[in-house]
């Protein structure tokens, strides 16, 4: 027991000897220890971003890691080895692709889609075809299944409802590509993925299809010329529609013709004309009613303005305003003229002939 502590005591007080020698250069080599873990940290420390995974690639511990990559946050892995990142949001991508149609025309499509991958099965895509699996596997899988498609639908049928069929088609065809590939089907990491696929492919949507000019050109005329038949449609029925309206209109007036002529008479007449020379009678207007019109007897109302046509009534109002000038008389009610027809009553009494002059005797 005693030998057993003297061991000890020789062993603490041989490394305090050593300490004490070797303290001036313990500073040195803390030094270097804090360089060295502040180079290798970016290396070990690495950030996954939101959306994304990260696949690590072991330089000693056999590659590519297969299975479960490392999800977003802080990942730490050792300084020789390296980290990456895959996105597995939703992403799309876009191409103009030339095809030929079922009646030999040579159509250019432009296309969209939008896939994402599965995040569980990043660590197999990186091995089996890398960062750029969105160009050199789906991009020439989109273009291989439009050209096929294409093939099967005439050039009319893209402007029409059959646009929608070649999308689901090319839709169709393309997942169940991309679920097929068969360099998946070498690794048993493959059968184990839950959704049973590498990738989910979302929709193609077709942006725009261009045809060669002279047969864009022909559907601008085709469908010009079918606008311009509708028009001329429309307007004859328009056109039919406004003889209807026109009979109808006419139909009206003559049942309202008939109407009136039953129920007017000359006495009936009369007696409105009777009721209007009373108002006109009242007016304060100047004005010449010529009484007497004929064997009905009713007012004849003319214009005394300066618009006046009638001759014998323009002389006669110039008469009347040059005597109104030369003898000035106060404001009085306007003058109303009556100027008696033939037949009139007025015309009854017989006027003496004019009186000869005497000449002188010779």
């Amino acid at each position: 027991m005693n030998r057993l502590k003297v061991f000890l005591n020789n062993i603490r007080k041989h490394f305090l000897r050593q300490f004490l020698a070797w303290r001036s250069d313990l500073w040195f080599v803390g030094l270097s220890v804090v360089l060295v873990f502040a180079i290798f940290l970016p290396m070990m420390a690495v950030t996954i971003p939101a959306g994304s995974v990260g696949v690590e690639w072991r330089r000693f511990g056999g590659g590519t890691k297969v299975t479960n990559p490392h999800s977003e946050g802080m990942a730490l892995i050792m300084p020789w080895n390296r980290l990456f990142l895959y996105d597995t949001r939703v992403q799309v991508s876009n191409d103009r692709i030339s095809a030929l149609s079922a009646d030999g025309l040579n159509v250019e499509v432009e296309l969209a889609w939008a896939y994402h991958l599965v995040p569980e099965a990043a660590g197999l895509v990186h091995k089996v075809i890398g960062p750029d699996y969105g160009t050199q596997l789906i991009g020439r899988i989109v273009s291989s299944v439009v050209r096929s498609q294409m093939a099967s639908f005439h050039s009319e049928e893209l402007h029409s409802g059959e646009r929608l069929n070649f999308e689901k088609s090319v839709n169709k065809n393309t997942a169940s590509s991309l679920a097929d590939v068969e360099a998946f089907k070498n690794f048993p990491e493959y059968e184990n993925l839950s959704s049973k696929n590498w990738i989910i492919f979302e929709n193609v949507m077709i942006k725009e299809v261009r045809f060669p000019p002279a047969v864009q050109d022909a559907y601008v005329r085709k469908n010009t010329a079918r606008a311009l038949v509708d028009e001329y449609n429309f307007r004859i029925v328009a056109e039919q529609k406004e003889v209807e309206r026109k009979r109808t209109e006419a139909l009206g007036i003559r049942g309202f013709q008939e109407i009136v002529n039953t129920g007017l008479s000359e006495s009936y007449l009369k007696w409105r004309g009777i009721e209007a020379t009373l108002a006109l009678s009242q007016s304060s207007n100047a004005k010449v009613i010529v009484i007497g019109g004929g064997g009905a007897g009713l007012p004849l109302i003319l214009n005394t303005g300066s618009d006046a046509h009638n001759p014998t009534i323009s002389q006669t109002i110039e008469t009347n305003t040059k005597e109104s000038n030369q003898k000035p008389a106060p404001k009085q009610e306007p003058t109303k003229t009556i100027v008696p027809q033939t037949g009139s009553p007025f015309n009854d009494q017989k006027t003496p002939p004019p009186s000869k002059e005497t000449q002188p005797s010779r």
